[in-house]
């Protein structure tokens, strides 16, 4: 049975203990809120656990401690001990907008609800905090868009500003609450 915790800010690290791997064989691009798939054939390694380049544990780490302090909450999803999954999310972003920051399950943990129970945790916090809906920045893999789309995700026809200048490749999505 898998257990989500939210975690102090200096839980962070945990993500080392993330297994990202996966092969990515269809992506996807956006244009004006329409989504377009094409073949790929891309290898998506583990992170790094040394240094500080963008695919790596020191890397996210530095991105990650600064919206941490400023107030998201980081949830953790354990099998037991074992780190299945974490995620990151900021329940009032903008105005009335939460943000899902990050969520990532480990390979072995994929296809059995811990994503799903790391979303519905992020979106219950968003709710209590008075927002409205969520924003995403998924990468453009098929799996991840998938599942955002499932959990009503639509894709922005306008990405917000910031986070599309940080994330021009990921497919920008909102879900909006009932």
């Amino acid at each position: 049975m898998i257990d989500v915790r939210v975690l102090p800010a200096d839980g962070i690290n945990l993500i080392a203990e993330i297994d990202r791997s996966e092969h990515v064989d269809t992506v996807f691009e956006a244009h004006v809120g329409e989504l377009r798939s094409r073949p790929a054939d891309i290898a998506v390694p583990r992170w790094a656990l040394e240094g500080s380049g963008p695919h790596s544990v020191g890397g996210f780490v530095d991105d990650l401690e600064p919206i941490l302090k400023r107030g998201a909450t980081l949830l953790g999803a354990f099998d037991q001990e074992q780190v299945a999954g974490v995620a990151i999310v900021e329940e009032r972003f903008e105005g009335d907008m939460a943000w899902l920051v990050f969520l990532h399950v480990s390979k072995p943990y994929r296809r059995q609800g811990v994503a799903s129970d790391l979303w519905n945790a992020a979106v219950d916090r968003a709710r209590s905090a008075g927002s409205q809906s969520i924003y995403v920045a998924a990468t453009p893999s098929a799996s991840a868009v998938g599942f955002y789309r499932d959990r009503g995700c639509e894709v922005v026809r306008v990405p917000h500003p910031a986070l599309y200048a940080k994330e021009p490749d990921d497919i920008h999505l909102v879900a909006t609450f009932d």
